[in-house]
């Protein structure tokens, strides 16, 4: 009998949730969060390939809106080619049952022909800046979040996504920072979910937010054509290639222009 015939991919569980971080040594911690999150979230999909009681690949995901997005794939050495294909399609499966009419990913360079081979085609590249010297937060405009924001700030998303997360938005609300011009809401700053999400209207709007979240997270993804990218490079920051988003099925716009931090890192 082949090992692959022993091989399960099935649903992810707290009595194996530590073992299914094991791809990540050097961020262990911080992946078992990720993984914790998926577990706990009712909009979320976590699973692993096990075999003999051991988790040797995991693979998490949600569905927001009809947009599915894959968020953690990773494999012990002991997954084969095969385990591999098995896992990454149960996952897109998955996404698919639970109303995806598209899924998203930020594939990292080297592995954009492999996404391909699962149907995904390449869209933006997304960017990390590191290493340069914010300015200080100055204007009045932006304060902390409150109720009555929120429809705001749910209407800047949809616009900047092009489609409804309004889910995902709320329950990473807290922290949540806002630039406000009279009654009208410009732009928004979710330092809590993922890699820290900035959407705004302007780019002066996006980069006064971004200086309230440097001192948070030392680094800013951001979407190539970003009106940011001419500041920050003059503030000295460097710039390398985070991933590509991929999307399989339907294609959602991205709007890059409103786009000022965005969330998900390469898988």
């Amino acid at each position: 009998m082949a090992i692959n015939d022993n091989v399960r991919i099935i649903p992810l569980t707290h009595e194996v949730i530590e073992q299914a971080a094991h791809p990540w040594p050097d961020r262990w911690e911080e992946q078992l969060g990720r993984l914790r999150w998926h577990l706990s979230t009712p909009y979320a999909t976590a699973l692993v390939a096990e075999i003999f009681g051991d988790v040797i690949g995991v693979g998490c995901g949600f569905v927001q809106g009809g947009v599915g997005r894959i968020t953690v794939l990773g494999f012990l050495s002991e997954a084969d080619a095969e385990v591999r294909v098995r896992l990454t399609d149960a996952l897109i499966d998955a996404l698919t049952a639970e109303g995806s009419t598209s899924i998203e990913v930020v594939a990292a360079p080297a592995d954009v022909d492999r996404w391909q081979a699962f149907g995904f085609g390449t869209h933006e590249t997304i960017l990390r800046y590191t290493g340069g010297k914010f300015l200080q937060a100055t204007r009045d405009e932006v304060i902390h979040h409150e109720v009555e924001h929120r429809l705001g700030i749910l209407h800047l998303d949809r616009k900047a996504f092009g489609y409804d997360r309004s889910t995902l938005v709320m329950e990473h609300i807290y922290l949540c920072v806002v630039y406000m011009e009279g009654t009208r809401i410009r732009g928004f700053s979710l330092s809590l979910l993922g890699e820290g999400l900035i959407v705004a209207d302007a780019p002066d709007v996006g980069l006064e937010l971004q200086r309230w979240h440097f001192p948070i997270q030392e680094h800013i993804l951001l979407p190539d054509g970003n009106g940011a990218h001419e500041h920050l490079t003059k503030q000295a920051y460097r710039h390398e290639v985070e991933g590509i988003r991929m999307v399989r099925g339907t294609v959602r716009p991205l709007q890059v222009e409103l786009c000022f931090a965005w969330a998900w890192g390469a898988v």
